[in-house]
C-alpha cells in the first residue's frame, strides 16, 4: 500500500487471539467438595448435559488447551458453538457455588432471610414474614450488618403500614424512626471509618514501610485525623477495628514500635472477643497478625513471633478463614515472617531449610502470588 511519497507501509498482521481462561481458572479454583456439590447438583437438571463433559475435560488440564478440548470432542456437534457452551457451564458453576455457600457467610444468610422476608410478604403472610424480620434483625445487629439491617428496617416499616391498616396499633413508628436514624448514622461512621482504611493500606501495600515524602505526609494528615485522634469515636466494633488498625500503621510509620504493636494487638483482641465478625473480616485478621509478628520481632520478642506464626498457619482450620485467596494471604505472611525472625535470631540454617517450601508454595500460587510479594520472598531468600 503506498503512503506519501514513494514511501511503502508494511502490511497490519493482527495476532490470534488467545482463548479466555476464565472458565479453567474458575475450575481449578474450586475445592473438592465444591466439585462434587457442583456434580449433585447438576443432576437435578434435566435435558442434555455436555457442560459435564466439558468440565471433565476442562479440569484435568494442567494448563488451558482450547485446542485439546475442540480435539477430544471433534465429532460431537455441540464442539461447534464452544464458547456459548464454555459461558453456560461458566454460569452453572456460579450458581452452584452461590447455593454452596449461601449459608456459610452473615451476609449469606441475611440475604436468603431477605428475600424469604419479600416472598411471604407478597403472599401476604405478614405473621410469618414478621417473625423472620425479627431474626434476621438480631443476626444483623450481632454481626454490625447495617447495610442489611437498614433494609430490614425498610421492610418493617411496610410491615407496620400493613399493620396500621388492618387497625393493629401495638408497634411505635416514632421508635423505629430513631433507630432508623441510628443505623443510618453507624453506616456513615463506618464508611468513613473504611476510607480511612483504604488509605493507610494503599500506603502500606507493599513492606510495610513509608518509602516517599509524600507518603509520610499522607500518614500525617491520616494520624490527624478526627476519627483516628479523637477519643470514643467509633460507633462500633467493625469501625473501632479500623480506627486501632490505623493509629498502629501511624506508629509504625514513626518508627515507634511498642505504641504499634499495642494497637495491633488491640484490633486481635477485638476480633477474638467477636467470632462471627472475626470470621467475616479475615483479611483484616490476617494483616492485624503480620504486623503483630513484625512488631514482635522488632522489639526482640521472638518467642511470641514464632508463636503467632504457628497460630497464623492454623488459621485456615477456623471459620471464615477459607479460599484460595486467604489461602496466600497466610502463606505470604507467615513465611515472610519466619524468614525475618530466623535472619534476625541468627538461624540461618533453618531459614535455607524453608526454601523448597516457598519456592513450591509460590510456584503454586501462580497468579494469585503479587509482584510485589514475589520481589519480597527473594530478597528476603538471598539474605539467608
Amino acid at each position: 500500500m503506498q503512503g506519501l511519497g514513494s514511501k511503502t507501509v508494511p502490511p497490519i498482521t493482527l495476532l490470534p487471539m488467545k482463548p479466555s481462561t476464565e472458565l479453567f481458572d474458575l475450575i481449578k479454583s474450586l475445592t473438592k467438595s465444591e466439585k462434587r456439590f457442583f456434580k449433585l447438583h447438576s443432576a437435578l437438571q434435566s435435558g442434555d448435559k455436555n457442560y459435564l463433559r466439558i468440565f471433565d475435560a476442562v479440569d484435568k488440564q494442567k494448563v488451558y488447551d482450547e485446542e485439546a478440548l475442540k480435539k477430544l470432542f471433534a465429532k460431537e456437534t455441540f464442539i461447534k458453538h464452544l464458547p456459548s457452551e464454555k459461558n453456560h457451564l461458566y454460569k452453572l458453576i456460579l450458581k452452584a457455588l452461590r447455593a454452596y455457600h449461601a449459608e456459610s457467610s452473615v451476609s449469606g444468610i441475611l440475604k436468603q432471610e431477605i428475600k424469604n422476608i419479600e416472598i411471604l410478604y407478597q403472599k401476604a403472610l405478614y405473621t410469618e414474614c414478621n417473625k423472620l424480620l425479627h431474626r434476621a434483625k438480631r443476626i444483623a445487629r450481632e454481626n454490625e450488618r447495617f447495610y442489611y439491617l437498614f433494609e430490614l428496617l425498610s421492610w418493617e416499616k411496610m410491615l407496620l403500614e400493613e399493620a396500621y391498616e388492618s387497625g393493629e396499633f401495638t408497634k411505635d413508628l416514632d421508635a423505629l424512626i430513631e433507630e432508623e436514624r441510628e443505623v443510618i448514622e453507624k453506616l456513615r461512621n463506618l464508611a468513613a471509618y473504611h476510607i480511612l482504611y483504604s488509605k493507610i493500606n494503599y500506603v502500606f501495600r507493599s513492606g510495610g514501610y513509608v518509602r516517599t515524602e509524600e507518603e509520610h505526609a499522607m500518614v500525617e494528615e491520616i494520624s490527624e485525623h478526627p476519627l483516628i485522634k479523637g477519643k470514643n469515636t467509633a460507633l462500633s466494633r467493625r469501625a473501632a477495628t479500623i480506627c486501632y488498625y490505623t493509629q498502629g500503621f501511624c506508629h509504625w510509620a514513626k518508627r515507634d514500635w511498642k505504641t504499634s504493636l499495642q494497637k495491633f494487638l488491640r484490633v486481635k483482641e477485638i476480633l477474638d472477643e467477636n467470632p462471627t465478625i472475626k470470621a467475616d473480616l479475615p483479611k483484616r485478621y490476617i494483616r492485624t497478625m503480620h504486623y503483630i509478628i513484625n512488631g514482635q520481632i522488632e522489639l526482640k520478642d521472638l518467642e511470641s513471633a514464632a508463636s503467632n506464626i504457628q497460630m497464623m498457619r492454623a488459621l485456615p482450620s477456623a471459620t471464615g478463614f477459607i479460599g484460595p485467596n486467604i489461602e496466600t494471604q497466610i502463606f505470604v505472611a507467615s513465611y515472610l515472617g519466619e524468614l525475618r525472625l530466623l535472619a534476625r535470631s541468627g538461624e540461618f540454617d533453618k531459614a535455607l531449610e524453608l526454601v523448597d517450601n516457598i519456592l513450591e508454595g509460590m510456584e503454586s500460587m501462580g497468579a494469585r502470588l503479587h509482584k510485589e510479594h514475589e520481589l519480597e520472598f527473594y530478597f528476603a531468600l538471598a539474605n539467608v
